[in-house]
């Protein structure tokens, strides 16, 4: 069942189509669809383009996803058994390191407490961002969400909406927060406690209140004179590597990196890798995920396992009304893991 390739309309828009007419027409509310792989055998497109499209779908509200379980049509009408809604910016972005461990506190959570556990993305592959996409009567739960790109309009119809929430990185009325002020602390006190004086600072977008939250922290707590080279790069292994070797050429050789993401420090461990450097310079993360451990570098633990687990359980409070009255804030302390380099 072949698309039409000669037509300018996208493969996974027409996708799209396909599956609402020749798929989700025949499937009764929360019915699991096929597999991606038989997807891209059935309709002979690559698993790009099926992942874009149920993207698409997932963001509609037109199917869902269980951790762990599968894909499936949305409900038509509430369930009994009502969900823990994991809101990240995009559904991608659940591979992203640390993020595993998030997705595994809140399942453990919602099993524990008899809830449904799923995944959805704010953001789409056609651009469309905000709330107002998501399909609002079919909220049967609530959200906890992890998405630092909301919008004044967005949180203004979620109060409209009347939506249990808890939020990751806005104070609202519920909220389960790490403080990125503190976690800059922390780093820019490890920068001073060995004396180091070049720095070059890798963040992620400061458009972005968290990572402008870790830059204002650790600039505020360097000590004594340091001649610091901050690049904004995004969240990509690659891009990071790219932006330090440019650092390098440039003829800035830093006493150490600081990097305001796992990510990024691991690029950045791939340079001074591949340059031998890496006994020369120190190299610090965000996070204290998997990959500061097997690359061995320091990192600021956020202690994401511990924030997603308590998010989840206040959701579950709030949806059987045993949560404290809002406004309730908690905040999690962020600590340091320092690891030796060789």
């Amino acid at each position: 069942m072949p698309l039409n390739r000669e037509t300018p309309v996208p493969l996974y828009f027409q996708l799209i189509g396909e599956l609402r007419e020749k798929l989700l027409k025949k499937l009764d509310p929360g019915a699991m669809i096929p597999s991606e792989r038989e997807l891209c055998e059935r309709f002979r497109v690559s698993r790009i383009t099926v992942r874009k499209a149920i993207e698409e779908l997932t963001v509609n509200g037109e199917l869902y996803k269980l951790h762990g379980k599968g894909t499936f049509k949305t409900r038509n009408t509430a369930s009994s058994i009502r969900e823990l809604t994991y809101v990240i910016y995009d559904i991608g972005m659940a591979a992203y390191p640390g993020r595993e461990r998030s997705i595994q506190a809140m399942a453990e959570v919602a099993e524990k407490r008899g809830y449904h556990f799923v995944i959805r993305g704010f953001n789409t592959s056609a651009g469309k961002t905000g709330f107002r996409d998501f399909a609002f009567r079919d909220v049967n739960g609530g959200y906890i969400i992890s998405v630092q790109e909301l919008t004044p309009e967005d949180i203004a119809e979620i109060r409209r909406k009347r939506i249990p929430c808890v939020f990751m990185n806005q104070s609202e009325r519920y909220s389960v927060r790490a403080s990125l002020a503190d976690a800059g602390v922390l780093a820019a006190k490890w920068v001073n406690r060995q004396k180091i004086r070049r720095i070059a600072l890798l963040v992620p977008p400061l458009a972005l209140p968290d990572n402008r939250d870790f830059l204002d922290g650790f600039q505020k707590t360097l000590a004594g004179r340091h001649q610091t080279e901050i690049r904004e790069v995004p969240y990509d292994r690659r891009k990071s590597s790219a932006a330090l070797q440019q650092l390098l050429n440039d003829g800035f050789i830093p006493e150490a990196v600081v990097c305001a993401d796992d990510l990024i420090a691991a690029g950045a461990a791939d340079v001074l890798d591949r340059k031998k450097l890496r006994g020369k310079v120190s190299l610090c993360g965000l996070n204290n995920t998997y990959l500061a451990a097997e690359l061995n570098f320091s990192s600021v633990d956020l202690h994401t396992d511990q924030r997603s687990r308590t998010a989840a359980e206040l959701l579950a409070d709030i949806l059987e009304g045993k949560a404290p009255p809002p406004p309730y804030s908690i905040f999690i302390k962020p600590e340091f893991i320092e690891r030796k380099q060789k």
